[in-house]
């Protein structure tokens, strides 16, 4: 009989409520909390089952590790510093700050060392009267090259001096002691104009990368040692700027590396969201019969038939389920994963007034995940409305059936506050509605 009643809610309501409030029992209720919690984790499961965030090495939160002086070593009679007047600058919106997207300090420089809250910096290579430099990071390393780990290597590198191209440019990776695979950086480098500019370089790595020479027996896995190598034509004081180091082009989902975190954070906000909800809109009908000093009518009846009347949130959690599952997959770079949150319907975004601080290339990833989900954020954010408008109808019928007397004009402005003031409360107490 009471999941005829929840049914009944959809199709017949104000039969349904009759019954309902003539007789109610908390167990349907109960049961459409549990089916509201369960449509609802699965909808953001099959969301995050389809976004890919870029995973780093070093790990987000510490990008400017590998451009920490102390960690380097170079050839005799070279010096390796920081540098903290000249460093590359790449500021993007972190959500996780709590700012909006035009406050500016919701940006953060990702690839600055902020070590002993010194300021930002660069890692600086100099060596006099000379025509050549290494330098080499090792043991700190870990990036898993193989096959499923890490695809690209970036740096951004500045040469200061000579004010001529070097002869030669290598960057090695190595894979223990004599195995390792090196990269000519020489025609990268070999534009006159870029000298005293910050050049970007991104270089694929892996089993399937092209341009790479091997020296031993090298296997594409974890890297141990980074080396750089420049050789100019003549001696000369020689300076080397290098900023924004690291690994990337490794993609996993939410799902795979915080499942159960994610399980308890869902439970957590949607039971929370549910029963905040019905209890509200209870609570003001309820005032509202107070105020109008209604005889008879009791907390219970209200709370049932609200709980009843909440089976459309359900509805709208099964249709924004069935959306999500049409999604394609959905690749977030490294740099743009730090900014994206969730709107108050429960779907990931990335805020659009932010991307002008992204590089071109996640401007462009940024409008290609914008296009992706179009369709489905329409459906969801419709579903908003659609949902809370029948809520407002069912509401109208759940106060006409525990109070006939009343006209429809009454019935429709106490259903509509009840229902308004449930929503604002909600974006103030949890942000989702």
């Amino acid at each position: 009989m009471i999941l005829n009643d929840i049914v009944e809610v959809i199709y017949a309501p104000a039969k349904a409520f009759k019954k309902i409030i003539a007789n109610p029992k908390y167990l349907g209720a109960v049961i459409i909390l549990l089916l509201f919690m369960a449509f609802s984790i699965g909808y953001e499961y099959a969301q995050f089952n389809q976004t890919y965030t870029e995973n780093t090495s070093p790990t987000i939160d510490k990008l400017s590790q590998y451009t920490n002086a102390t960690l380097w070593s170079a050839n005799p009679g070279a010096a390796v510093n920081n540098n903290y007047v000249d460093y590359y600058n790449y500021s993007v919106y972190v959500a996780s700050l709590g700012y909006a997207a035009t406050d500016p300090h919701a940006y953060y420089n990702i690839f600055s060392n902020y070590t002993n809250d010194v300021g930002p910096s660069s890692l600086e290579f100099d060596s006099i009267n000379a025509n050549s430099i290494s330098a080499n990071i090792s043991n700190t390393l870990i990036a898993d090259c193989a096959s499923g780990g890490f695809e690209n290597l970036s740096m951004a590198l500045k040469l200061v001096a000579p004010q001529s191209a070097p002869q030669s440019a290598t960057v090695t990776l190595y894979f223990g002691q004599s195995n390792s695979y090196s990269y000519d950086l020489t025609s990268t480098l070999s534009n006159p104009s870029e000298i005293n500019l910050w050049q970007n370089i991104n270089l694929p790595i892996g089993p399937s990368a092209q341009g790479w020479t091997a020296t031993g027996t090298p296997s594409w896995g974890n890297v141990t040692t980074l080396k750089l190598d420049f050789t100019y034509p003549t001696s000369s004081n020689i300076t080397l700027r290098v900023g924004a180091l690291f690994f990337h082009a490794q993609y996993q989902t939410p799902i795979q590396y915080n499942s159960t975190g994610l399980l308890l954070q869902f439970l957590q906000l949607f039971a929370l969201q549910f029963i905040l909800g019905w209890f509200i809109v209870t609570g003001i009908i309820y005032i509202f019969f107070k105020g109008l000093k209604v005889e008879g009518v009791t907390w219970k009846p209200i709370l049932i038939g609200m709980g009843f009347a909440m089976f459309v949130m359900v509805i709208r959690e099964l249709v924004n389920l069935v959306a999500a599952l049409t999604l394609p997959p959905l690749y977030y770079p490294f740099d743009v994963s730090l900014g994206v949150r969730f709107d108050s319907f429960g779907t990931v975004y990335f805020p659009p007034e932010a991307a002008s601080a992204l590089s071109a290339s996640s401007q462009t990833a940024v409008n290609n995940l914008a296009s992706l989900t179009s369709g489905f954020r329409f459906v969801v954010s419709a579903m908003f409305f659609v949902s809370y408008v029948w809520l407002g109808g069912l509401c109208t019928i759940v106060i006409g059936t525990l109070k006939p007397e009343f006209s429809w004009t009454k019935r429709v402005i106490i259903s509509a506050v009840s229902v308004a003031v449930t929503v604002l409360l909600l974006l103030l107490l949890l942000g989702v509605v």
